[in-house]
C-alpha cells in the first residue's frame, strides 16, 4: 500500500490541506500519515526542567491536532496514522520517509503572513524531499499549486496549475 506523509501545524488553516491529503489518499488507496514536529530550540535560556515540560506540553498539542486530522481521515475511509517528533523538521521529515516508505509527502504553504513555509523553505524542503527519492505535492488553502517529482518519470502537474 502506498504511503503518503502529511506534515501539518494543526491549525484551522491547516484543515483544507488535511483534507486535499485526505483526498488524495483515498484517491490513491494509500496508508495516510499525519505528522507533526515540535522545535523547542527557541527556548535553549530555559531551565532543563522547565524546557522538558514545555517540549511535552507541545507533543500533546500535536497529539490532539493529528487525533482530529485522523478522526477526518478515518470518517472519509481512509488509513491514517499519526507521529509527533521533536527536532528540526526537515530531519525529522527525512527520518520519517525513510522510516515509513513514504512514495509522497504533501506540504502545506502558508498564506501570506501565516507559518513560515515561503518560496525559499519549500526550496530547501523540496531538495530533502527529493534526494529521497520521494515526489513533494505543495498545496494552499486545499488546492494543488506546485509538485516536484521524484524522478522524471512523472507527470508535472504544476503545467496545468494556474
Amino acid at each position: 500500500m502506498p504511503v503518503i506523509l502529511c506534515p501539518t501545524r494543526g491549525g484551522k488553516s491547516s484543515i483544507p490541506n488535511q483534507q486535499w491529503a485526505i483526498r488524495l489518499a483515498k484517491e490513491r488507496n494509500a496508508r495516510l500519515i499525519f505528522l507533526y514536529v515540535s522545535d523547542v530550540r527557541f527556548l535553549d535560556n530555559l531551565s532543563s526542567p522547565l524546557l522538558v515540560d514545555v517540549a511535552h506540553e507541545l507533543d500533546e498539542m500535536g497529539e490532539f491536532l493529528l487525533g482530529m486530522a485522523q478522526d477526518r481521515a478515518q470518517k472519509a475511509g481512509v488509513v491514517a496514522d499519526i507521529m509527533v517528533r521533536q527536532g528540526v523538521f526537515r530531519e525529522a521529515l527525512a527520518d520519517v520517509i525513510g522510516e515509513q516508505e513514504v512514495e509522497t509527502v504533501i506540504i502545506g504553504k502558508s498564506s501570506e503572513g501565516v507559518g513560515v513555509t515561503d518560496e525559499r523553505y519549500l526550496a530547501i524542503l523540496a531538495n530533502t524531499v527529493q534526494e529521497k527519492g520521494v515526489e513533494m505535492l505543495v498545496v494552499e488553502a486545499g488546492e494543488l499549486v506546485r509538485r516536484y517529482a521524484a524522478d522524471d518519470d512523472k507527470p508535472n502537474l504544476s503545467a496545468t496549475i494556474n
